[in-house]
């Protein structure tokens, strides 16, 4: 849910920053003079109509775009979040 305007490519294995990741845990470059943001900025930039194009992983999406909300069992991480009206937060 933090934000990175700029994001980069994949790195190298000589490369990788640990702290640099992307919301599907993998960790990822930036561009010269990207920028960072909190949850917080990211979220109200979306709810606030301020991005064109958002998106949020699904586990399921039916054929008229409904998404669902699973539990992953034995896992840290149950499953998706409470955000859904990022969904439609975009112009």
């Amino acid at each position: 849910e933090n934000g990175i305007l700029g994001m980069g490519g994949f790195p190298k294995e000589e490369d990788v920053n640990p702290d640099l990741i992307n919301a599907g845990k993998q960790t990822v470059t930036v561009v010269p003079g990207a920028s960072f943001f909190s949850s917080s900025e990211s979220f109200g930039m979306i709810r606030g109509k301020h991005v064109d194009i958002t998106f949020l992983g699904g586990f399921q999406v039916s054929e008229r775009g409904d998404l669902a909300n699973w539990i992953i069992p034995g896992k840290l991480v149950k499953g998706m979040g409470g955000a859904m009206d990022l969904v439609q937060g975009a112009k």
